[in-house]
């Protein structure tokens, strides 16, 4: 999806693997924690995949980052 020439699924993965490696976890760890396959989580880092609301409040709560900044740095970047 492309609002205003903003590509959010790549920008989202950019950001998700930049918060990842700071909380220096793997790939396979990050997903075991939020709960889905290792695969599907490297295809989101890289915007292949899209991710429901759930797994993103997961991912929030996992990175001690508020669902409000996550969007809103998505929107920034």
């Amino acid at each position: 999806m492309k609002v205003k020439g903003i590509a959010y699924k790549r920008e989202l993965g950019k950001y998700l693997r930049e918060a990842r490696k700071d909380a220096e976890l793997s790939q396979e760890a990050f997903a075991d924690k939020i709960g889905i396959n290792r695969t599907y989580y490297g295809n989101l880092e890289r915007g292949e995949n899209s991710i429901s609301i759930d797994k993103l409040q997961k991912i929030s709560k996992v990175l001690n980052i508020p669902l409000s900044e996550l969007f809103g740095r998505v929107e920034r970047l």
